[in-house]
């Protein structure tokens, strides 16, 4: 028995008369989104959910422990697609360091982060990238557009992204063209308790999308986690490795809370309902003051599918 289902666009998501909505039609979903707006966000992005369509995901009663707590401050950071993620507004403004791991060539959440809080330190990590590697992507585009086999389109993405890396990392941050890992395996590898070393950061925020490498770093989180205010992690691969996903973020909450979940919707979902891809916010458990925990997700105003040309993953909680 397949657990998603897929639901309609506009129309049925958000009918124009809702008193002559009858009760039956009213999805988990739909009624999520309706009142799950937290915050107001940019117009475009409440656009862009309200005509999204869903596809349901039902979440087995035994992962209940994955459903967020329902905090009232969330706001999105970051492009309104891949990239983008949603934390509490007060994490922005009081974490003294940005760690931010996995980068290609989106550092929309970093750029958004130093307007929010110019005053942090953001050191942002990803060995496969550099400004010599994207002048060779930008050769290999031009070549590509000579020959008709890319749209003009990737030869200005290349310009900007080499203009947008050259202006955002100088002072305070900086890019190390480094590995995140649990272990000095190779010249170019760096542990997390070496990316901290590099600060006297005592409130960190840890954003953390490495493919697949963040169950190796889950034991160096716990062990800084007086240092560490709140992460934001994407779990990937959480159908073949569920024992190593489960165990991950149970470690996790020993010592942090989960306030958002997000499924996507780059990656598939398995077949008890729950995304291959999950992104998770955490803070630290002290912080939470709720004990309500949210079951329907999206957010309108927050949330936004990871690929806009594909259903949402809607993400119920069983009862």
């Amino acid at each position: 028995m397949s657990y998603c289902r897929a639901y309609a666009r506009e129309g049925s998501l958000y009918p124009s008369d809702k008193s002559q909505q009858r009760a039956d039609d009213r999805t988990p979903i739909r009624e999520g989104l309706e009142s799950g707006a937290l915050v107001s966000h940019d117009g475009r992005v409440l656009r862009m959910i309200a005509s999204q369509s869903i596809r349901e995901c039902v979440i087995a009663r035994e992962m209940n422990f994955l459903a967020p707590y329902a905090t009232q401050d969330l706001i999105r950071v970051g492009k309104a697609s891949d990239g983008g993620y949603v934390l509490p507004v007060w994490l922005t403004k009081e974490a003294d360091f940005l760690g931010s791991f996995g980068l290609n060539d989106d550092w929309s959440f970093d750029e958004q982060f130093r307007r929010l809080n110019p005053s942090a330190v953001i050191h942002g990590y990803d060995h496969s990238i550099s400004e010599r590697e994207f002048a060779i992507r930008l050769a290999r585009s031009v070549a590509n557009v000579t020959l008709g086999k890319e749209s003009p389109h990737a030869v200005g993405h290349g310009i900007n992204t080499i203009r947008s890396y050259r202006q955002f990392y100088q002072g305070a941050t900086r890019h190390f063209r480094q590995r995140i890992f649990n272990r000095l395996d190779t010249p170019c590898d760096v542990t997390l308790n070496g990316v901290l070393e590099r600060t006297n950061a005592r409130k960190g925020l840890l954003k953390i999308d490495i493919g697949g490498r963040e169950y190796r770093i889950i034991d160096d989180v716990i062990r800084s986690a007086d240092r560490i205010l709140g992460l934001i992690m994407e779990f990937h691969d959480t159908e073949p490795l569920r024992m190593v996903f489960l165990e991950s973020v149970r470690k996790l909450q020993e010592h942090f809370s989960i306030v958002h979940l997000h499924g996507n919707n780059h990656a598939g979902v398995a077949a008890d309902g729950l995304p291959e891809a999950l992104e998770v916010t955490f803070v630290q458990k002290s912080r939470i003051s709720t004990r309500e925990k949210r079951v329907l997700l999206p957010l309108a105003g927050v949330d936004c599918p990871n690929n806009p040309n594909v259903p949402e993953y809607g993400l119920r909680f069983a009862a």
